[in-house]
């Protein structure tokens, strides 16, 4: 296909400097952005199948990038699911109407991305080079903190973005501090020589993981940030007026060793509302911010993580009983 001959022509030319730290001399980020060739790819395959269109996807579209494709699928593995059902039901039947929506998207991204790079790592810190991604895939997400090639990286998915997103609204400051302080904590943790592996499946530790990223994001964003990417202006409100009972819920699957996916999916909902364990693991980690700076907050000893954030549930889950039960004795 030509995809493939533009794609490979373009291997090299699409990993290039977006960033350049002069006082230090030295890079500070690179962008790979891939979809042009997506662009390319969907023209000459939106007439097929979907079962050719998700396997020249693999074979052709991918080709260039066989880290980012092999990423994509572990993902599914490791929760045991098909990545291609996945794809081929879920995904692929989108593109054909998200396409304008991810031309947007993707263009709101290119403009934020140097600004938004440059406000986060400030703000934190951050003193690593990142390679930042844009790619269309098979529903990974909408931003990704990883390694690739070696070094720390941020993968968009456009296609995770358009599922809520139309592109008339600025999303991504909020994804790219979000990401990069996902970034910034696993530097931090490898710094200080604290392992992630004890507790990472854990639920609890779930929570204080994607509780710090969006902490921080509200922190330097503020709270829209996290608000406008949902999608929904309702959602923040809800949250705020079910925090005690989110609490409760989140403590009793973990105790019932329920999965806490709804609570972070946003192929899941809880009452109709997505991604609420970000809202919840946030304010464990507010609370904690009370005391402790961001890089305290970062390098909590993997064992105390657990009874740690348990005990913060506990309290909003809760809150207001105290002051009530003294209302009901005087």
């Amino acid at each position: 296909m030509a995809v493939r001959a533009r794609a490979s022509a373009l291997g090299l030319g699409m990993e290039f400097l977006r960033g350049l730290d002069l006082a230090r001399g030295m890079r500070t980020f690179q962008l790979v952005d891939a979809f042009p060739s997506f662009e390319d790819f969907w023209e000459e395959v939106r007439g097929l199948p979907v079962d050719r269109q998700v396997d020249l996807w693999e074979r052709e579209y991918m080709a260039p990038w066989p880290e980012l494709l092999a990423k994509q699928k572990e993902s599914y593995s490791k929760i045991g699911m098909d990545w291609r059902k996945v794809a081929r039901t879920r995904v692929f039947p989108q593109f054909e109407d998200h396409l304008e929506r991810m031309r947007r998207l993707h263009t709101g991204l290119a403009r934020a991305l140097p600004v938004s790079w440059a406000g986060v790592r400030k703000r934190l810190g951050v003193r690593f080079p990142v390679r930042f991604v844009i790619y269309v895939g098979i529903g990974c997400g909408m931003g990704w903190a990883t390694r690739l090639g070696g070094q720390p990286a941020v993968l968009f998915g456009l296609e995770n973005a358009a599922e809520h997103h139309d592109g008339s609204r600025d999303i991504w400051p909020g994804v790219v501090s979000h990401e990069v302080a996902h970034l910034a904590h696993y530097e931090w943790r490898r710094r200080y020589g604290v392992d992630h592996q004890p507790v990472k499946d854990h639920p609890l530790w779930q929570l204080y993981e994607e509780g710090f990223a969006t902490q921080a994001e509200r922190e330097i964003e503020g709270s829209d940030a996290f608000r406008i990417r949902t999608g929904d202006p309702r959602w923040l409100p809800w949250c705020e007026s079910h925090r005690r009972w989110l609490a409760t819920k989140f403590l009793e699957d973990v105790k019932a060793r329920r999965s806490v996916r709804p609570f972070f999916g946003s192929w899941y909902n809880i009452k109709g509302h997505i991604q609420t364990g970000y809202y919840l693991g946030a304010e464990v980690i507010r609370e904690w911010r009370r005391s402790w700076s961001f890089e305290s907050c970062a390098v909590v000893p993997e064992m105390a993580v657990r009874p740690m954030a348990r005990k913060a549930l506990r309290e909003m889950a809760t809150e207001g009983e105290t002051a009530g039960r003294a209302r009901s004795r005087s």
